[in-house]
C-alpha cells in the first residue's frame, strides 16, 4: 500500500508548489536609467475594441514629441502590454471613450464610465474600467503625472448613508495576479468617505494589502484629510512608487488643482512589496488610471440618476524618475 500511495503524494506536493509561480523576473539584469516611457494628451487618438473584455487605444498625439504613439507601450522593453480592461459586461454597462473636455471643447480627453454593475463576484457584483499595464519587467521605480477630472455628479456620494472605502483610481501590483506569482502585494489609491451619513468632504486614501492564500491583509494605510477632494475641476496628480521593504520602499502623491498650488498628500517610506518577498522584481502589473468599485456604490449613483465617471488627460509615464 505504501508503494501505491507514495507517487500520488509526491504528485500532490509538486502541484501545490507549482500552482503559484515564484517572482517571474527574479534575477534579471535591469538598467536604472531615467526614461520617459510614454506620453499622450489623447489628441488624434481613438479607442478600439479587441474583444468583450478589452479595448486598445491607437494613434499619435501631434502635440507631443517622442514616445507619443500608443504602439510604444506594446513595443517597449519593460512593458508587457497595455489594454483598457473591463473583465466583463458590455457598452451599455461600462465603457471607455475619447470625448471633448467639458471645460474646453477643443481639448480631447479619456472618459471612464460605469453605468451598472457588470462583473459577478460570489453573491455580489462590481464594476471596472481601467488602464491595464501587465507582464512587465524591471519596473522597480515608476513615476507618472496625469490630469484627472471627477464628474460633478460624483459629489453626490457625500449624501450616501454609507462610508466608502472602495472607489479605486490607481493601483500597483507587486507581485502580479496575471502571473499567479507568490507573495502578491498591491498599493491602491482610493476616493473615500470616512463616515456614514451626510459628510462635507471626500478624501484621497492610499493603502497596501498583502495576500495570504485566498485572503487579503492590510499592511499600511494613510488618508489625506488635509485635502478635501475637488469636483468639477481638473487636477494634476503626480504619483511615484519605488519597490522596497519597510526602510526602502516609497510612495509619493501630490495634487495640483487648476485653481491652486501643489499639495503633497503622501510621502510614505514603507514596504511596497510583500513583507516576505525574497526576490523583489518590480511592478509586473499596474493601473495608471482606474475606476473600480462595488455594486452598492454603482447602484446608489444609478438609482439617483447620477453619473459615475472620471476623465483623464495629459498622461506621462516614466521609469526611474523621482519626484
Amino acid at each position: 500500500m505504501k508503494s501505491i500511495y507514495l507517487p500520488l503524494v509526491l504528485m500532490l506536493i509538486f502541484f501545490c508548489h507549482a500552482c503559484k509561480k515564484k517572482s517571474v523576473n527574479c534575477g534579471m539584469e535591469c538598467e536604472y536609467n531615467e526614461e520617459l516611457i510614454f506620453q499622450s494628451g489623447f489628441e488624434n487618438c481613438s479607442v478600439e475594441p479587441i474583444d468583450d473584455a478589452y479595448d486598445k487605444i491607437t494613434g499619435t498625439d501631434p502635440n507631443l514629441s517622442g514616445a507619443n504613439n500608443w504602439d510604444v507601450l506594446n513595443d517597449h522593453s519593460n512593458i508587457g502590454k497595455f489594454r483598457i480592461n473591463y473583465e466583463d459586461g458590455d457598452d451599455t454597462q461600462r465603457y471607455c471613450e475619447i470625448i471633448n473636455d467639458p471645460l474646453d471643447p477643443t481639448n480631447q480627453v479619456l472618459q471612464f464610465k460605469i453605468i451598472e454593475p457588470h462583473i459577478s463576484e460570489g453573491d455580489s457584483k462590481k464594476g471596472r474600467v481601467n488602464a491595464f499595464v501587465s507582464r512587465n519587467n524591471c519596473l522597480k521605480e515608476l513615476h507618472q503625472t496625469v490630469r484627472i477630472f471627477l464628474d460633478p455628479d460624483m459629489e453626490y456620494l457625500k449624501q450616501w448613508e454609507k462610508a466608502i472605502s472602495w472607489l479605486t483610481l490607481f493601483e500597483y501590483w507587486n507581485n502580479s495576479t496575471v502571473y499567479k506569482e507568490k507573495k502578491q502585494f498591491k498599493v491602491s489609491v482610493n476616493l473615500v468617505k470616512l463616515e456614514t451619513g451626510i459628510v462635507d468632504n471626500l478624501y484621497f486614501q492610499v493603502k497596501s494589502n498583502r495576500y495570504k492564500l485566498t485572503k487579503t491583509e492590510e499592511v499600511w494605510k494613510e488618508t489625506a484629510t488635509n485635502f478635501p477632494v475637488n469636483f468639477s475641476e481638473w487636477m494634476t496628480v503626480e504619483l511615484y512608487i519605488k519597490e522596497g521593504d519597510e526602510e526602502n520602499g516609497r510612495f509619493y502623491l501630490a495634487v495640483t488643482p487648476d485653481s491652486g498650488s501643489k499639495v503633497v498628500l503622501f510621502d510614505i517610506t514603507n514596504t511596497t512589496q510583500h513583507p516576505k518577498e525574497k526576490c523583489p522584481d518590480g511592478f509586473s502589473e499596474f493601473n495608471p488610471m482606474k475606476l473600480y468599485t462595488s455594486d452598492n456604490l454603482i447602484n446608489f449613483m444609478k438609482d439617483n440618476g447620477k453619473s459615475l465617471e472620471v476623465l483623464w488627460d495629459d498622461w506621462k509615464l516614466y521609469k526611474n524618475k523621482t519626484p
